[in-house]
């Protein structure tokens, strides 16, 4: 049995690469979730980009196995391949 992750209902999401975007995010952009809330330092955060991490936020906000695929590499991208942001979950 694989050692388990505490939960985390606070997760940041952070721009780790940017080659072409043109909603204008930056890498070291980020916005927070705390529960069900978000939240960035006052910039706005591109809504595609939110849209690639839906799917698996939950799940870093649960309990995950030390080994899960998502505890290892936290790294997902924007669904418009063409701008290549690359985005990285974070457990606060």
């Amino acid at each position: 049995m694989s050692e388990m992750l505490p939960p985390s209902p606070r997760v940041r999401i952070v721009v780790d690469r940017a080659d072409a975007p043109r909603c204008g995010i930056r890498v070291g952009d980020s916005v927070d979730v705390d529960g069900p809330g978000l939240s960035t330092d006052g910039k706005p955060f591109c809504p595609l980009a939110l849209m690639g991490v839906i799917p698996v936020l939950g799940m870093r906000q649960n309990a995950l196995p030390a080994d899960d695929w998502l505890a290892r590499k936290p790294y997902l991208t924007c669904p418009d391949a063409t701008e290549n942001v690359v985005l990285r979950l974070e457990a606060l």
